[in-house]
């Protein structure tokens, strides 16, 4: 938990530095309330008497709230700016207005213990504060609960409709439930409409919508976030929006992402132009949940073992027969899920280096958990081998998607991305190879703007974490591979291509982006209008570097970083041996044809060095 809120506090700070407006930090760190009015929805809570209490340096402040006319919502009038509070609430209780030279926290244990009738919101601290209070802001509960949840909204928010220029997600759950965790779906219906979009077709109708369940998701943008995301399950497979036919989809916010809506998108589109053999699709969306509007969303697809997704053998749940075990495995590097492996660092139980978590399969027999443990921990001796030659590693991992998975997290500067939100799957067959993928979660792409270390050496929260890969770029054959990809993304231009298509990508949020941003009033939508250009700054730069760290010299045929006679070597066995390994690098000269002026002409480049 310490890891998500420091990376959440830092990722804040961060993004400061480009002058986000100052009420973002305050979602980090601190809770103002500046001079001003504020008000209480109290439409869910249905309060007898509001009040509203403070911390502040070290007492308590109740303050007298008064209903208004025409409207179910309380008001209250602060006179004086208050910076850095303990914490605040609201509460129904007979207690006398004024001030009490108390903590907060006992004076709410206090009532709690003393009044068998008081009704409250949840204390709000200080570091759990991640939703700023704004003078003229409604505080608006989410549910009705003993002791409520809640965040602060503005009072145009009320009124706001979406832009139109997306198609429209409209979601009702049964009874307008509340969907309050990631554990128990609800029923309800969904119908989209396309909004005449001549490219998507509308699904179902406000009058014959689709059955589907819903439920929260995510980690901790489910628990710090009011924007949230949520899981949909359809009844019958779907194509919303041409996404691929599926029973599940996700309804994503990316409310962190100030930078503006890119970081996820840019990483799929690398995926997309390094090949991976699966990359999730995502396409923007306007939401109405419950009749109310929630803002701009993504519908993506869901990484599950599927057609059209993780493509591979469908592993049954609690299989017994042993070919059967060998393959359809889909593991995420995470503690929800069966573990299946959780190798430790030394002798420290609370040092990990990755727990494995079976996706698919999701229910394991013993049969299941023999066979996949031991593979795992002895892929873990193989990459953690002494002698750096032997790569027996290879026989278990395959390194061409290995190597392009990494390198896109490079590109990306994807800090966490050997340490969560990790895929990996494996095809059904005792000589199947895991695949690294799919691509997930860039949430903390930039997320410290530096771009001159590789992902696995920032000092930060997840270097202990990002063991495999610290220790596979130690393998010679591996950073051989890895200038063999950069090569080829310079080659193809394939920072070009993101460039345009995020172009594209950027230019049909905007519309969207305002009434999310007048609907929340913080998070992603309030970005600076030059972040987005700040944030491929920060790529233009990485990539850059890394061409200074990954650049092929010219005649370096074998790719290992030098030019010398093993090159020469190597243009000999294409030519007289048909060994086609270094084909692409063996054209020295640049002619098109792989013949002895080659070898002339790396020559020329060893007398000159």
């Amino acid at each position: 938990m310490k890891r998500i809120i420091r990376c959440l506090c830092v990722a804040l700070v961060m993004l400061s530095s480009f002058s986000l407006k100052c009420h973002a930090i305050e979602m980090g760190y601190i809770i103002e309330f500046k001079a001003g009015e504020y008000y209480f929805d109290n439409t869910k809570l249905h309060f007898s008497t509001v009040k509203m209490v403070l911390g502040y340096n070290g007492a308590v402040i109740v303050r007298e709230m008064s209903p208004l006319p025409n409207k179910n919502w309380w008001k209250t009038t602060i006179d004086e700016n208050m910076w850095n509070l303990d914490g605040f609430c609201f509460i129904d209780s007979n207690t006398d207005p004024g001030n009490y030279d108390m903590d907060i926290e006992d004076f709410i244990s206090k009532l709690q213990y003393h009044d068998n009738n008081l009704r409250q919101t949840r204390l709000r601290t200080s570091l759990a504060s991640y939703v700023p209070s704004i003078a003229g802001w409604v505080f608006y509960p989410i549910n009705d609960a003993e002791i409520s949840d809640g965040y602060w909204r503005s009072t145009d928010s009320y009124n706001v409709t979406p832009s139109g220029t997306l198609p429209i997600v409209h979601v009702n759950t049964q009874d307008s439930q509340m969907i309050l965790d990631k554990e128990n779906y609800i029923d309800g219906t969904f119908w989209l409409n396309n909004c005449g979009i001549e490219q998507y077709e509308s699904l179902g109708s406000e009058s014959d919508p689709l059955s589907i369940q819903i439920k929260g998701r995510g980690n901790w943008t489910w628990a710090y976030f009011y924007k949230k995301p949520y899981k949909v399950k359809f009844a019958q497979k779907v194509s919303p929006l041409g996404l691929d036919k599926s029973k599940h989809f996700i309804l994503k916010p990316d409310a962190g992402d100030l930078f503006g809506y890119v970081r996820n998108e840019t990483g799929f589109e690398l995926s997309r132009q390094f090949g991976m053999p699966y990359t999730t699709r995502q396409l923007p969306v306007e939401v109405i949940l419950n009749g109310e509007y929630i803002g701009l969303y993504f519908l993506c697809e869901k990484i599950r073992v599927e057609e059209g997704r993780v493509d591979i053998f469908e592993q049954q749940d609690n299989e017994t027969i042993p070919e059967n075990v060998t393959g359809g495995w889909l593991l995420e590097n995470d503690w929800e899920g069966p573990i299946v492996n959780a190798q430790h660092q030394g002798n420290d139980p609370n040092e990990l280096r990755y727990a494995w978590s079976s996706k698919s399969p999701e229910a394991l027999s013993l049969q299941q958990y023999n066979y996949i443990t031991p593979l795992l921990r002895h892929i873990d001796e193989c990459i953690f081998v002494s002698d750096k030659t032997d790569n027996s590693w290879e026989n278990y991992i395959d390194i061409d998607y290995l190597t392009r998975f990494y390198v896109i997290q490079e590109i990306m500067d994807g800090v966490e991305s050997f340490t969560r939100s990790l895929f990996m799957y494996k095809d059904l067959g005792e000589d199947e190879k895991f695949i690294f993928g799919p691509m997930w979660d860039f949430d903390c792409s930039y997320m410290l703007q530096t771009c001159d270390h590789f992902i696995y050496d920032y000092d930060c929260e997840f270097k202990p974490w990002n063991l495999w890969i610290r220790e596979l770029v130690k393998f010679p054959h591996f950073q051989q591979k890895i200038r063999e990809v950069w090569k080829e993304f310079k080659d193809k231009a394939i920072l070009d291509k993101v460039h345009e298509h995020m172009a594209q990508w950027r230019s049909q949020l905007v519309a969207a982006e305002a009434s999310d941003d007048m609907r929340w009033g913080f998070y992603a939508s309030n970005h600076p209008a030059e972040a987005p250009i700040e944030y491929f700054s920060l790529m233009d730069r990485k990539v850059a570097w890394l061409d200074e760290q990954w650049g092929v010299p010219e005649g370096d045929v074998n790719l290992d970083g030098v030019v010398t006679a093993a090159d020469v070597t190597e243009i000999y066995n294409y030519l007289l041996n048909g060994d086609e390994t270094y084909k692409s690098t063996c054209d020295v000269n640049g002619d098109g044809e792989i013949t002895a002026a080659d070898v002339t002409a790396l020559y020329d480049i060893l007398l000159e060095n």
